[in-house]
């Protein structure tokens, strides 16, 4: 049985390295009965593979978390064979080989058992009330760990900071005791390890129980039916990182794509750290999945569904991007394109069996210094704009601070563009090629389409552009206006049913 329970979790390791190769993946913790909600994201998406992020309550023996199945295995049995109905695959994020403090593995006859360093030596014997422990100089003490343990003969320790002596090693502020262990004296012939831990608190196994601990997981996937696992291990949403965009596309062309995976990303709303999670943003992520033929997991918060304003048409884009990746609708030449990690990309449905791609590329990010040019109007410095053709340009346009924006303006060789609206701070200005423009607030909810008056065109080459706009005479602070325009190249026809 126990052979057969092994083969059972090579399988499904096989089985999910297989599915997240070839398509794109939803990632999400719920509640059994979020099922329903699931799914319909899922065919919302064009998913046809859900994974659990976290399904274990404990790592080791692998207790289902009672949030997410409250009747254990039989639970897991009903999500997996109704999801099962509605053509998805349930499957679950796995941590392997390692045992949390919460798990009946982590208790003192196993300790001896954790994967752990060469045997240290005590430079002083230890009383039970000692929390400075002396030891010989290793190199394994080069820095410090989530749990810092040390495994005294049978007692465990844990040490707060440590010091380099000479040719000694002073660990600090330490805990006798843990876990189960009782404070003793120990000799200097004591045995004396290191335990090794992982960054999110999990101790190791090692020998015997490893293979115990691949067992429970085994039989516990064989328990709920679950034939598709997604090792935690993998990329995760940094593909989103504009910093790091150009690296991850090098590395991904020399390299080639980890797993055939991206990664998963996660659309969140607007907080304190970061901005809300754009369209353009989502669709770089979906043009690099097409072009590396890989696949991508998209990390879904619940929370955040009724907070982003854009989600529906978010999961509205990503079907129609899944479909022509399903169908392999691009071009090798497109597919080529598409990896410029500095081009953005825009999809346009045009019917059902044609569609627009257009290159977007976005310049960098222009922060007005105004100067007052009559009263109650201000305008900014004279920037250089390129266009490698003439053509319409779009607009991204945020303002901050503590002073409306009224009827922002934007100056260029080609004439006075306005757009008729008062934007206030916290919110921004979208204009994307079209007859109007949308005011949205910071989690790009749509609060008001305003018309485009003038003509917003740019030469070919370089255009001397400023940004103008009306303020109140009696403001106390000048707007605090960021912006950025946008050119497009001519577009490519994708023909899904060619």
């Amino acid at each position: 049985m126990k052979r057969i329970g092994f083969l059972i979790l090579l399988l499904a390791l096989a089985c999910g390295l297989k599915a997240q190769s070839t398509k794109p993946y939803m990632v999400a913790d719920f509640a059994e009965k979020d099922l329903p909600t699931m799914l319909a994201l899922c065919h919302q998406g064009g998913f046809e593979t859900l994974v659990v992020r976290t399904p274990f309550a404990t790592l080791g023996h692998y207790e289902w978390d009672e949030t997410f199945a409250p009747e254990g295995d039989k639970s897991v049995r009903r999500m997996v064979e109704a999801a099962a109905t509605e053509g998805i695959t349930l499957g679950v994020m796995i941590q392997e080989d390692v045992i949390s403090l919460n798990d009946a593995f982590f208790a003192p006859k196993y300790y001896h058992e954790f994967q752990h360093s060469v045997p240290l030596v005590l430079f002083d014997e230890l009383t039970p009330d000692d929390i400075d422990i002396p030891l010989r100089r290793n190199d394994l003490f080069k820095s410090l760990s989530a749990l810092n343990l040390l495994l005294i003969d049978d007692e465990v320790v844990s040490f707060g900071t440590m010091e380099l002596a000479g040719d000694l090693v002073l660990l600090h502020h330490c805990t006798r005791g843990m876990f189960g262990t009782k404070k003793t004296a120990h000799t200097l012939d004591a045995k004396v390890y290191r335990v090794w831990d992982t960054p999110d608190r999990n101790v190791i196994p090692d020998g015997e129980l490893r293979q115990m601990v691949r067992q429970q997981l085994a039989d516990r996937l064989a328990a709920g039916n679950v034939t598709l696992v997604l090792r935690k291990d993998e990329p995760g949403q940094e593909i989103l990182d504009r910093s790091i965009r150009v690296r991850k596309v090098e590395s991904w062309e020399r390299d080639g794509v980890a797993n055939n995976n991206l990664g998963w990303f996660l659309v969140h709303p607007s907080d304190k750290k970061r901005a809300a999670t754009t369209m353009t943003e989502l669709e770089w992520v979906l043009s690099k999945a097409a072009a590396f033929n890989a696949s991508y997991g998209f990390l879904v918060d619940l929370k955040a569904l009724t907070a982003h304003g854009l989600m529906d048409e978010m999961l509205e884009t990503m079907r129609q991007w899944n479909l022509l990746i399903q169908k392999k609708a691009f071009t090798s030449w497109q597919k080529e394109t598409m990896k410029d990690p500095y081009l953005d990309w825009r999809l346009e449905r045009q019917t059902d069996s044609l569609y627009r791609l257009h290159p977007w590329s976005f310049s960098r990010r222009y922060q007005c210094q105004f100067q007052a040019i009559d009263t109650g109007l201000v305008q900014s410095e004279v920037w250089q704009w390129n266009a490698e053709e003439e053509g319409r340009f779009g607009l991204w346009l945020q303002v901050e601070g503590k002073t409306d924006v009224v009827n922002p303006m934007v100056n260029t060789s080609k004439g006075l563009v306005m757009f008729p609206c008062t934007v206030k701070p916290g919110q921004l200005l979208e204009y994307h090629f079209s007859d109007s423009a949308c005011i949205m607030d910071a989690n790009l909810n749509r609060l008001e389409a305003v018309a485009v008056e003038g003509l917003p065109e740019l030469a070919k080459g370089d255009n001397e552009v400023s940004f103008l706009c009306e303020v109140d005479p009696e403001a106390e602070h000048l707007p605090v206006v960021t912006l950025r325009y946008i050119t497009r190249n001519p577009f490519f026809l994708i023909h899904p049913y060619k």
